[in-house]
């Protein structure tokens, strides 16, 4: 009998530790304030929630390597040549009490050198509205196929449903476009305020003009751009050398908060962290690596969707 009751007591703990880590986790999730409040475990639980997200069967992956999430919808469209075929996932966990949505980058590595490099070393980079605000026309035209072919009722559902949970928001490469996007039209929808909207941008390109990321920032309780000097996206390029918020300009921008990680012969390092994204230290690299485009953290999508 007292072996049984040390047992229970036992579990009762684990229980109530479990409990409190989920509490913390949760709290690391929606709490950031600035780069200084970036979290690289965090970090890595969000690329793996999006990462499996993505597979080719996410409903048994999601719940495989991210206890506690389900996916809620799979929502897909033809993108733009740099897509391919686009996704978006959208998944909650009733225990820690939020829902994520994640916006695959390109369908496949072969999009990505095929389609992707052509596109971002181009020298024109086409504009056009998205909420009156000038984006580059690819990904503006890529979340409207996306919005339009099932996004729009998805985020209805998961309102309805879980209105009062937070929604962290995540993008993979040009899908870190989308994601910003995102971040925009909930908050003008009133669906989500910018307390309880986050955004974790994975080696996410410039997006749109300076006033796009200022709208971001505006949306978002905190923007993160995450790279890796091996896989930082440095276009399409940009003409300016500061925001001013008063007066912003016509020219590409970086919303949010850099954190890079840097790779040399003694492993990686960092995250070095940046008061705004377009800080020198947190975009210096390359684009050129292709082995290391479609990944992060140690997961890479190589040539066919993640399996679990």
């Amino acid at each position: 009998f007292s072996s049984f009751e040390s047992v229970s007591s036992f579990s009762m703990r684990l229980s109530r530790l479990i409990a409190w880590l989920l509490l913390v986790s949760i709290l690391d999730w929606v709490d950031g304030q600035d780069q200084n409040s970036f979290n690289d475990a965090t970090s890595k639980q969000v690329f793996t929630l999006g990462f499996y997200s993505t597979s080719g069967t996410p409903q048994v992956c999601v719940p495989k390597t991210s206890p506690g999430w389900q996916v809620l919808s799979v929502v897909t469209a033809q993108g733009e040549k740099i897509f391919g075929q686009a996704m978006a996932v959208v998944s909650v966990s009733e225990s820690l009490k939020m829902v994520n949505v994640h916006f695959r980058g390109a369908e496949s590595m072969t999009t990505f050198v095929f389609s992707g490099y052509t596109y971002l070393l181009q020298s024109d980079f086409p504009v056009q509205l998205f909420e009156g605000i000038s984006v580059a026309s690819e990904f503006a035209k890529t979340f409207t196929a996306l919005w339009q072919g099932g996004l729009r009722t998805a985020m209805n559902s998961a309102w309805d449903e879980y209105c009062d949970f937070p929604i962290l928001i995540s993008g993979d490469s040009v899908g870190g476009c989308p994601a910003q996007m995102l971040a925009v039209k909930m908050k003008l929808l009133g669906m989500w305020d910018k307390p309880k909207i986050s955004v974790y941008a994975y080696k996410s390109p410039r997006c749109g003009y300076q006033q796009f990321a200022m709208a971001v920032e505006a949306s978002s309780s905190i923007t993160y751009q995450i790279r890796h000097n091996e896989i930082v996206f440095n276009y399409p390029p940009t003409a300016c050398t500061a925001l001013n918020p008063a007066s912003p300009q016509n020219c590409f921008w970086h919303a949010g908060y850099g954190l890079q990680y840097n790779k040399g012969l003694f492993g990686t390092t960092g995250p070095v962290r940046c008061a705004n994204a377009e800080l020198a230290a947190c975009k210096a690299g390359s684009i050129l690596n292709i082995l290391n485009h479609n990944g992060f953290h140690g997961m890479s999508y190589g040539i066919i969707p993640p399996t679990c």
